[in-house]
Formats: C-alpha cells, structure tokens, sequence
C-alpha cells in the first residue's frame, strides 16, 4: 500500500511579479520547462528502460533541496522530468560547457554557480526560490570529475539552514555512458532511487555552525550513496596510499642524454605529475576551454619542448586572468598553488630545452595500493577522461 504523501512545509508564498522583492520570481519559464518535461517524459521511455523508485516519498511541495550523485548528464535530466514539480537547478558556470549540454541548460534555465568560492549570487537567487516555496536541485558533490570520493560542499547545508528547507536525497544508477549507449540504441536502463526527506538542517546549541554544516553536508552525501547501486558508487577501485613522481630526462639529438642547470630543477615534481595524471581536470583545459594543452595530456607522444611550453603558459594564463579558482575547488588551496609552481618550473625548462635545441622527456608516475586486494599499482601511462554523456 503506497504511503501518504509528506505534507508541503508550511510557509507563505511570495508575490509574484516585480513586487515581490526576489531576485529570482519562482516559479518561471513555466511554459518552456511545461514543455521540456512532457517531451522527456515522451522520449526518456523510448531511449532508456528507467525504473523511478520510491515516488511515495516525494512531498506535496516545497521548500525543498533534491540532491543526488552526479556522473553524468542524464542525473539532471532524470530530476528535472521524473520528479513532480518544476525544478529550479543550480549549475556549474565556472567553465564552458560542452555545446549540447549549454544547449539543455539554456533551454530549461537554471541559477548559475562560480564554484571554488563563496557565490553569494547563486546562493542568494536560491534562497529566493525556497522562501518562495520552490524546489530547488543541486548535487552537493559540486562536481563529477571523482564522483563518489569528493569531499561534501556545504552549500546545500547552508540553504537548507538558511531556508529551513528540507532535503530529498535520490540515487541514481546506469547514467555514466548512458546517453551515447542510447543514441546508439542500446535502450540502456537508468534507475533513480527517492529516498526518505531529511529534516532541515538545524544548528545545535554546543556546535559550531562550520562544523556542524560539514557534518550535515556530509550525512546528506551518505544518504545519497546509500540509495546508488554498489556498482555505481565509484568510478574507479579504491585507493590507498596513493603517491606521484615525475620522471625528467633531457636529450640531444639522436636520443644521447644531456643535463640540465640545477636552477632549473622542478621542485613541485609530486604536484606537478599529481596534475598530469588528472584527467578529468586536463580535460576541460583542452575540450572545455579549447586550450592548446594537448601535449600535457600526451606526453607518450614526446611532444616538443616549444609545445610543452605553450602549453604550461596556456593553463597558467587562464588560472591567473579567468578563473583562479578552478584548481583550488578541486584539489585544495595547498595542492592547487603547489600544481601551480609546478607549472611554472615547468615552463622555464620547456623554454630553455627549446632555445638550445635538446628535447624533454617527462614521465607522471602514479603509485597506489588496491584497498580491496593489497596490490601495489605503478601507472606511468597517462589515463583518458572516458566522458559524462
């Protein structure tokens, strides 16, 4: 017997209109996003087997945070056509996106989010949409590039707070890949797993509010990975003990080895091979950004010391002009400024290889132990980012 509906949280609605003294009037594009779900919910079938579970526990209405797990495109397809509102997400704008995903974000809308810092803006235009009485969406990962090992962003937990918005965790299962597989008409099967409503976050007497939101930020990601399947819960093996080196070797021509000036040394090697390793981060310098850093995702191609260069200068430039904080939200202040040196040292041996006419060979090497087996792992071939379509 299906159980009753979780009554609405009771708070008046704000005016609509200029009048109503939001940044953000909830709800809007209503016959857009009208439209958008009635195709999905048209097409979705068609494409994909997608088994909803657990619709008993979606409430009346809002306020109200939907979160859920993120490795892919369609977890923010699935919310916005298979839940019953009309969902106001949050998305990354930090970075370009690909053009068929900027083409889906257009057309539905949504609040934009600068990640790696305080967004006062995004936060405030979601704040409009819960006192409003709004639905609004979010992955409290803030990202997919380690989907399921990423350290809880506490923004869902400071609007919940905030708002005294509950929260509605899902999980979903089958996504990664999912839409090529269905393009190629493989009908891949897609689950999303509603589970319980979380109260609102609620600051306790004996507790700090930073410490405290973390700590709830974290439970509502707990709450999430218990509804995903076992076999979507991570995109890799876990890790233990996991350490980077680089490997630097210069030649003359004909491959008879040289050396270079100590002062050239590079000092950051650890960060430095931790960052050529990352291929979920190289990714959007060279697809996202259309940067010519090719080279630094293809090192096996011993790729020439002038390319080298333009390379390094390419990310570095983009980190210092546009947007500082890329590295930093993903890696951490400490390990992103150590990428950064890295970087740079990088730079100036790249110029001097290329202004006396030797070459560079450089080798990220990767060792780690399998949490499950005990084996130690050494990787010295650079991996590939497999997608999130």
């Amino acid at each position: 017997m299906p159980l009753p509906r979780r009554k609405a949280v009771c708070r008046p609605l704000a005016r609509q209109g200029a009048e109503s003294g939001h940044n953000l009037v909830y709800p809007r594009r209503t016959l857009s996003r009208t439209l958008v779900r009635a195709l999905g919910r048209g097409l979705l079938p068609l494409l994909f087997q997608v088994d909803v579970e657990g619709k008993e526990n979606f409430p009346e209405g809002g306020p109200l945070l939907v979160v859920g797990n993120h490795r892919a495109v369609m977890e923010a397809v699935l919310i916005a056509v298979y839940t019953p509102w009309q969902i106001e997400p949050l998305g990354a704008s930090d970075v370009p996106h690909e053009r068929f995903v900027q083409l889906a974000l257009d057309t539905y809308g949504y609040i934009p989010v600068n990640r790696g810092h305080f967004d006062r803006r995004a936060l405030l235009q979601a704040l409009d949409v819960l006192d409003q009485g709004g639905i609004v969406a979010i992955f409290p990962e803030g990202g997919i590039w380690d989907a399921g090992r990423m350290r809880a962003q506490t923004g869902v937990a400071w609007l919940s707070y905030r708002a005294n918005a509950p929260v509605l965790p899902i999980g979903f299962g089958g996504t990664l890949g999912a839409l090529g597989d269905a393009l190629r008409l493989k009908r891949p099967r897609l689950t999303m797993r509603v589970g319980d409503v979380m109260d609102a976050a609620s600051l306790p007497e004996d507790q700090s509010r930073k410490g405290y939101l973390q700590a709830y930020a974290e439970r509502t990601v707990d709450a999430i990975q218990a509804l995903v399947p076992p076999e979507d819960r991570a995109q890799s093996p876990e890790v233990q003990d996991e350490r980077f080196e680089l490997r630097v070797a210069v030649w003359e021509d004909g491959g008879v080895p040289a050396s270079y000036p100590r002062e050239l040394s590079i000092d950051h090697r650890e960060a430095l091979a931790e960052l050529l390793h990352s291929a979920p981060i190289l990714k959007i310098f060279t697809s996202n950004l259309d940067l010519p850093t090719r080279p630094l995702q293809h090192l096996d191609r011993c790729p020439r010391p002038g390319e080298i260069a333009k390379a390094a200068a390419s990310v570095l430039s983009y980190l210092d002009e546009d947007n500082p904080y890329l590295l930093t939200y993903r890696v951490g202040p400490g390990r992103a400024e150590a990428m950064e040196r890295g970087l740079e040292e990088l730079l100036e041996l790249a110029h001097w290889a290329r202004d006396t006419g030797l070459s560079i060979e450089l080798t990220p090497v990767r060792r780690y132990i399998l949490a499950e087996t005990g084996e130690e792992i050494t990787e010295t071939q650079q991996g590939t980012f497999k997608g999130w379509m």
